[in-house]
């Protein structure tokens, strides 16, 4: 089946036409049961309606959905324009701000969107079920394939459930609505069964799939891929659970959420062995098509022959569908460039803080021996030493999109004689601050021109009239409100499209596929389950690679404390005694996979997001226009919203849906702390 075919089915079974899989129905039309299960191409029809249910959160899906998650008409299809994965507006509620990656409006939420899919689970059930009768109609080869398929398909949506909820009830036979609600009300399997369970579907999934690479379908790579990702987490979710003071909580005591630490090698070993075989035996590399790695890095999401991409999703261009439709383009590059110059929607939402630029290698310090502010005769200077996979994932002041220059600045100083200490926060009650020496706008063609003297400011575009403006052209205004206003002195540039036509930068109108897994990820999940197991030297290996191509000076893996994230490291020695080694790994995997939507469920799986998001305060990168000294400085701020952060424990299992309980009683008892 052609691609552009095969996403056409996948939007039309997955977005209004959902009836097309409901196989226990009597057939409607010319679409029965042997249609679809009769035929390699009725087999792909129905599998295409399944991979639009796939739990990925991708520029689509929105992490604080704001829709009743107690609806049953939301997990059944009646979105209304609400669904998490569906909504124009995910770049203003992401997961990455609300786990602190980017600054935008969204913050922690403990809830989260809800994913209750066992609809779905019934119809590939159906498909298991019934497949068999038809195993005539195909070689066997072809037949292993698609049961395969089936089984991958249904280990990654229950992998949704479960990382949410913890135990569910395993389901693999079609209930009959009308027996006995003793048969019908399943009751809970241990959190342990159900990961057990998904890596029996993955291990005959990757035993049985093609092993012909296909970034657009499951094959037995992308088997390997989620094997490797999931019982990663399953392994630190056993590891790690024992320092969630769970004491009292049923849930946690019948195993239901959480799992003996004694499993923990037990999937780490899993996770090991398909991250392996995909490494040694797989048809990919990672990206190295440009010897300039920023841009390198940068175009890696881009390039849609790289063998560095396993499997992707991708979205329908608008000669098909209406542009607004469920998964027909997005809006992530209208949503993430400044308006006008750039987006020509409402503008960007969300922005990397300082706190995310210092986790890379060669950010400056701001100070000098003195402890005052460094002075620089060019803004664009404080990207000299930057890592390339840093400036291929931030734009910063100098850099250059379809040539426009960013100009990030939040304001000027008449003069400023203080040292950097005395800038705590960045507000106006501050000594450097006070009597009207700092001069800041909401405007970003607001000018200034006390004091400058065209012989003297010559660092800094002079107008005309002989005045200067105040703030940056892309920022930064003096509001805490997020939406296209540049709150942290840098701008997201992965995943940004490079290519596309200035003024026609709208919503809906982006189509760059979402990558779901690249190797980058399958080497970190083998670095982090060999370091767990003890093999510090194969870890080793795959952090080299990684940051070779990452354009880092020091490659292998520190035990030097002072090389890794002073907070997260503190936080979660708070929680348990971490090796420096893992710690740096984990640090590694924030630097490559930043903004990929992995570090909210990273720190749910290492049970540390209630300590790392615990009273933290985003810092912001400000740059000021010293008049008298025709120089510029840069200074480490409060972000301007004076917003914290706090997650709680609550937050590593979501309730069990009070409606289905209501059907259900058996999936009782509720979540710890819910």
């Amino acid at each position: 089946m052609k691609i552009r075919n095969l996403l056409i089915i996948t939007v039309m079974c997955s977005f209004g036409l959902g009836s097309c899989v409901d196989l226990d129905l009597e057939p409607k039309g010319q679409y029965g049961e042997a249609e679809f299960f009769g035929s390699e191409s009725g087999v792909e029809t129905f599998f295409a309606g399944m991979y639009g249910w796939l739990p990925i959160e991708d520029f689509l899906f929105r992490a604080d959905d704001p829709s009743n998650p107690n609806d049953a008409g939301y997990r059944k299809g009646n979105y209304n324009g609400y669904d998490a994965w569906g909504t124009w507006e995910a770049q203003k509620h992401q997961l990455a701000t609300m786990c602190g990656e980017f600054i935008g409006p969204d913050q922690v939420n403990n809830n989260g969107a809800n994913f209750w899919r066992y609809d779905r689970i019934r119809d590939i059930n159906s498909f298991i079920n019934s497949f068999p009768q038809y195993k005539e109609n195909f070689d066997e080869t072809k037949y292993n394939e698609l049961l395969g398929e089936a089984r991958f398909l249904r280990a990654f949506i229950f992998s949704g459930l479960v990382k949410r909820y913890g135990g569910v009830p395993i389901i693999t036979e079609i209930q009959d609505p009308a027996a006995d609600t003793e048969i019908l009300n399943v009751p809970r399997n241990t959190e342990y069964d159900c990961w057990k369970f998904i890596y029996e579907d993955l291990k005959f999934a990757g035993e049985n799939m093609t092993s012909a690479p296909d970034k657009y379908r499951g094959t037995k790579w992308t088997a390997l891929a989620l094997q490797s990702r999931l019982m990663l987490w399953a392994a630190t979710i056993a590891k790690y659970t024992q320092y969630v003071n769970y004491t009292g909580e049923e849930a946690y005591d019948r195993g239901f959420a959480g799992m003996s630490a004694d499993r923990a090698n037990e999937f780490f070993q899993y996770s090991f062995d398909a991250s392996k075989e995909l490494i040694e035996n797989g048809p990919y590399e990672l990206y190295k098509a440009n010897p300039d790695l920023a841009q390198n890095f940068h175009d890696l999401f881009f390039d849609e022959n790289s063998n560095e991409t396993i499997f992707f999703k991708n979205y329908i261009h608008h000669d098909i569908f209406p542009r607004e439709a469920w998964l027909i383009g997005h809006s992530y590059d209208a949503l993430m460039l400044p308006t006008p110059t750039m987006s020509n929607f409402v503008g960007s939402q969300a922005y990397p803080s300082l706190d995310a630029m210092r986790r890379f290698e060669g950010v400056p310090s701001l100070v000098d021996a003195t402890g005052a502010p460094r002075r620089w005769e060019n803004p664009a200077d404080f990207r000299n030493e930057l890592e390339p996979r840093m400036r291929g994932s931030m734009y910063l002041s100098g850099d250059n999109y379809q040539g426009i220059v960013f100009n990030i600045r939040r304001g000027l100083y008449k003069t400023f004689t203080w040292q950097a200490s005395e800038i705590l926060n960045g507000g106006g009650n501050e000594a450097p601050n006070l009597n009207g020496n700092r001069v800041l706008s909401n405007d970003v063609n607001a000018t200034y021109s006390d004091g400058i003297d065209p012989s003297k400011n010559t660092h800094i575009p002079i107008n005309s009239n002989g005045s200067i403006n105040i703030i940056g052209m892309q920022g930064m205004r003096n509001t805490g409100g997020a939406e296209n206003n540049c709150l942290t002195g840098g701008y997201v540039r992965k995943y940004i499209d490079e290519t596309r036509e200035l003024g026609r930068i709208v919503e809906h109108s982006s189509f760059q596929p979402w990558i779901v897994f690249r190797l980058a990820e399958i080497y970190l999940n083998h670095a982090e389950a060999a370091y767990e197991m003890g093999n510090r030297e194969e870890a080793n290996k795959y952090i080299r690679e990684i940051r070779q191509r990452a354009g880092c000076k020091n490659l292998d893996i520190s035990t030097n404390p002072a090389d890794l994230d002073q907070w997260d490291y503190s936080k979660t020695q708070v929680v348990y005694p971490i090796d420096p080694g893992l710690q740096f790994i984990r640090d590694e995997r924030y630097r490559e996979l930043w903004g990929e939507n992995q570090r909210w469920w990273d720190l749910k799986r290492w049970r540390v997001a209630d300590r790392i998001l615990e009273q933290w305060i985003p810092r912001i990168l400000t740059c000021y226009y010293v008049v008298d000294e025709d120089r510029y400085i840069f200074l480490d701020e409060r972000e301007q919203s004076t917003r914290t952060y706090n997650a709680n424990r609550s937050c590593y299992y979501q309730s069990i849906p009070g409606d289905e309980i209501n059907k259900n009683p058996n999936l009782l008892p509720q979540n710890p702390f819910r």
